[in-house]
């Protein structure tokens, strides 16, 4: 990584425009032109903002697993942006667990674990497949008359926001409100969200606190198996079942943490696995001869997720801070100084990736950063791939003739999904 030189140096003004770029209409369409462009020009860049952007495959994975790049944590935002703490969307946005350091986050991520485990998830699979067969009658029942149907509104009541609203514990009246303030608080982290979108988040903020500190009075009255119930044990420190109870090397969560880390679960596993699911159902109709090719043969469910995930990620940008001078790509990087993981654009880098722009759901040797990496890789990634291996195979199967019935309407960048996504089955 250190050792790396940069391409296009000289063209500072060149790459500053093209991130600028990053916030139209045209690029919340279609990025990737826009990326190609960049890492062509300045694979690693020290943007105007005084960030460095990077968006060749290699040393995004570097930064994301070298332990050497932090977390954008509350201490660090402390250092860099006073008076962050004055805004609630960026409270909520900023402690939540992916945003802290160790030991902090090892001790919540432990907790979080222990109901995402590999057997635990695997148990859920009957589940899934149930709850997969719902969305398709939905879909069925919807277009029954040639009707299109929007997949984005079918999918934001139904399976992702079932499966993660019954592990934390979110009753079902709830899920549909609770995930459309979790998608208005996501705007701002988007590179196009001005003041109307930030004040919009963090109204969502404090009604998604008040939402949670509720749900866990409830849960103090009456506990339930369920990721609520676990981590009010662990708040008062007579229950943590990845640590066994409150003990000086394993402090029990504070309220705080509990309720952001409630709210983060939620919203990894509903808004984010929304746009896995929508971003992959495009794809597969974009391209008919891979749907056909996963119709014929379900057992491509798991190389159709990971090329998904690759083609089309849901997250396209992380964050991460140096703690010590570094280069990156030929770019000095000074202790405390941000550095951008471009992910959508590692994912698309021909170095790494043959014929990086085709969708290939028989594409072999793949490793996507779309999860992540190092000691922050999405602790949701068993879930969010058996949801998905599950859902495609089954919506090609049950509909032959799927197709897109309208133009969709693209949402976000950052997080990237559909806003609308009309398809029609028969």
């Amino acid at each position: 990584m250190g050792g790396q030189e940069t391409a296009g140096k000289g063209h500072s003004g060149e790459a500053d425009a093209l991130l600028a770029a990053l916030a139209s209409a045209e690029a919340i369409s279609d990025p990737y032109p826009l990326y190609t462009r960049l890492r062509a020009l300045a694979p690693a860049h020290l943007a105007a903002s005084g960030a460095v952007y990077v968006s060749r495959y290699e040393d995004c994975a570097a930064i994301t697993r070298d332990p050497a790049f932090r977390a954008q944590s509350p201490a660090w935002s402390d250092r860099v942006n006073p008076g962050w703490r004055d805004r609630p969307a960026m409270v909520a946005t900023c402690e939540a667990m992916q945003f802290r350091d160790p030991p902090d986050h090892t001790r919540l991520r432990r907790l979080v674990s222990a109901s995402l485990t590999p057997h635990r998830v695997n148990n859920m699979r009957e589940d899934v497949e149930r709850l997969t067969g719902q969305v398709l009658n939905l879909i069925a029942d919807g277009g029954s008359a040639g009707s299109a149907v929007d997949l984005r509104e079918v999918l934001t009541s139904s399976l992702p926001v079932s499966v993660i609203g019954t592990l934390v514990g979110v009753p079902p009246a709830d899920w549909v409100p609770l995930q459309a303030s979790m998608s208005v608080l996501l705007q701002m982290v988007e590179l196009s969200a001005g003041p109307d979108q930030l004040a919009a988040a963090d109204q969502a903020a404090v009604s998604l606190g008040e939402y949670f500190a509720d749900l866990v009075a409830e849960r103090k009255r009456a506990p339930r198996d369920d990721l609520a119930s676990t981590l009010l044990a662990a708040a008062s420190g007579t229950g943590n079942p990845a640590a066994g109870g409150e003990s000086d090397e394993y402090p029990a969560l504070t309220e705080a943490e509990l309720l952001q880390t409630l709210a983060f679960v939620f919203m990894a596993g509903s808004d984010t696995m929304l746009n896995l699911l929508t971003n992959g159902t495009a794809a597969l109709l974009a391209h008919p001869e891979q749907a056909d090719a996963l119709r014929n043969d379900p057992r491509l469910q798991t190389g159709a997720v990971d090329e998904v995930l690759r083609y089309d990620a849901p997250v396209q940008f992380v964050s991460r801070v140096a703690t010590a001078d570094a280069t990156i790509g030929g770019v000095p990087v000074r202790r405390d100084g941000l550095v951008i993981a471009m992910l959508g654009a590692a994912n698309r880098d021909p170095a790494r990736f043959p014929a990086a722009d085709s969708f290939d759901i028989s594409r072999t040797g793949t490793t996507v950063l779309s999860f992540g990496g190092g000691i922050h890789y999405c602790l949701g990634a068993p879930l969010a791939r058996l949801e998905a291996g599950a859902f495609f195979p089954a919506l090609l199967e049950r509909f032959p003739a799927l197709r897109l019935a309208g133009r969709p309407r693209r949402r976000g960048l950052v997080n990237r999904g559909f806003s609308y996504l009309p398809v029609a089955a028969w």
